[in-house]
């Protein structure tokens, strides 16, 4: 197992890249549903995940064409692509590591998006780094090890202690920040993050707009699943080959970890 150390040494341009690519909101559902066919219609990947709106499918397929993830195969049908196939070592890391750290019983493609969500934000990849290579360190201190910006190192440093990545010595000025022993178990998260570099796949333009989120009006577990946006694991078995394993009691500082925010 590479240590957080090992799998970010020389390698946050990449892991970044990678980021940028698969976390925005419904991609990893989308794979996970590719996956189970050699092609589909939009009617049909829409139907697979009925909390979006089939306007919101048709704008993530085409953000993931876009992005090298999946192909147009023709008359309206869509497959994935040998990028999008080699995203499964990826989300399985990513998976794991909420498995070991959260008790909450979900699907593993929600909780790949859980993860990503926490580590998408711009200089989450650089402090984790200076402060696994460097650390404890001051504010300051991050500052100029991470070159973020005075208030940019602040809000990344408060997001990452609300979501569990981080720790600080004492609630006041001077405190010195260290990764938190749920972070020092990213090292398979980032290594295959940093392995996932296809050619194929490219960023492309930020969305005009966040993918909206619309509940369904029929009484059903999936309505309640779009109104909470995390949808349950009984409700969608099959998205990875096999099911989460029970979840064992972990520590209380990481189950303190809050669930951090979706919007893009």
């Amino acid at each position: 197992m590479p240590t957080l150390r090992t799998a970010l040494a020389g390698r946050t341009e990449s892991i970044d890249h990678t980021l940028t690519v698969l976390t925005p909101r419904w991609t990893t559902w989308t794979l996970q549903t590719l996956r189970q066919q050699e092609s589909m219609r939009a009617a049909e990947i829409g139907a697979a995940m009925p909390w979006n709106s089939y306007p919101t499918t048709i704008q993530i397929l085409n953000r993931m064409h876009n992005q090298g993830l999946v192909q147009r195969l023709g008359h309206g049908t869509y497959g994935i692509t040998a990028a999008g196939l080699a995203t499964e070592p990826v989300h399985r890391a990513l998976a794991d590591w909420n498995r070991q750290n959260f008790t909450t019983v979900t699907a593993d493609a929600e909780r790949a998006e859980d993860v990503l969500a926490r580590l998408r934000p711009a200089g989450t990849t650089a402090t984790l780094a200076a402060l696994d290579r460097h650390g404890p360190l001051t504010y300051p201190e991050v500052v100029e090890s991470t070159g973020l910006q005075p208030s940019s190192a602040y809000q990344r440093l408060a997001r990452l202690e609300r979501d569990g990545l981080i720790l600080r010595d004492s609630p006041g000025r001077g405190a010195r920040y260290g990764v938190s022993p749920a972070a020092e178990q990213l090292g398979d998260v980032y290594a295959a993050l940093a392995s996932w570099t296809p050619a194929s796949a490219d960023p492309g333009p930020a969305p005009a707009r966040p993918v909206v989120i619309h509940a369904q009006a029929a009484n059903s577990e999936w309505a309640a699943v779009a109104v909470q946006r995390a949808p349950s694991l009984s409700a969608v078995p099959g998205l990875f080959s096999h099911p989460p394993a029970a979840q064992p009691l972990v520590p209380t500082a990481v189950t303190a970890i809050s669930r951090p925010p979706r919007t893009r």
